[in-house]
């Protein structure tokens, strides 16, 4: 994910999340009301009774981790507290963290998001997919400032190989694209795109038609290529 040194940067997450209801995490008891609202207490008591949760999927992925790189312990750094958890090794950076769901004040959302890769070869490689296929289902490309979506639909509609895929908000605040042969759905805002499969997760394969359709889409100016 080494961005073109001809073009501003692209800031880019690969993102998985699952969301559940507040009452099944590993802290709440009986004696515990679930919130009814969205409020900083309400968010600081899912982080509570949510942290054994994030604590255990931290665990897990830090032993896959170490298994599959065989990274020696002085080259992790590894934090986890108040329902957030870190883990940054030589070749990439996660976090992954509890949040009360926006949409339903009783639910939780718990999200495991690789925040940084620190080698080009790293998004290629088989262990990292292995490690992060069933965490993470989603790639977000941010774009350094806010694009103009009018004109990108236009740019799409005259490029008939992609104009099909094309669907847009009548507002035009963002529009998607459905991209079967590279098995994609890519949803662009004003300030970020993010890429999703159509079918069962595969992030090895996410990456790579990711990689294919950015290339494509390059023609209409989002930006430059996610990597080499």
């Amino acid at each position: 994910m080494t961005p073109d040194s001809s073009t501003p940067a692209l800031q880019s997450r690969i993102v998985g999340m699952v969301e559940g209801r507040v009452r099944r995490l590993k802290g709440y008891q009986k004696s515990h009301h679930l919130p009814d609202g969205h409020h900083p207490a309400a968010q600081a008591f899912v982080r509570k009774v949510g942290h054994a949760d994030v604590k255990e999927a931290t665990d897990r992925l830090y032993a896959d981790i170490r298994s599959l790189f065989a990274y020696k312990r002085r080259e992790f750094q590894y934090t986890c507290e108040d329902g957030f958890g870190c883990i940054k090794t030589p070749d990439f950076d996660l976090q992954i963290r509890i949040e009360q769901c926006a949409d339903d004040p009783k639910n939780y959302q718990l999200t495991t998001e690789i925040v940084a890769l620190h080698t080009p070869q790293i998004a290629s490689d088989d262990r990292f997919h292995a490690c992060f296929t069933h965490h993470c289902e989603t790639l977000v490309v941010e774009f350094p400032c806010s694009i103009n979506i009018d004109d990108k639909i236009d740019a799409i509609e005259s490029i008939p190989a992609i104009a099909d895929a094309l669907d847009y908000e009548p507002d035009g605040s963002a529009f998607e694209l459905k991209l079967v042969q590279l098995d994609l759905h890519i949803f662009v805002s004003e300030s970020e795109m993010t890429f999703q499969l159509l079918t069962l997760r595969n992030l090895g394969k996410l990456l790579e038609h990711s990689q294919k359709a950015f290339e494509i889409l390059t023609a209409v100016g989002l930006g430059p290529s996610l990597g080499e």
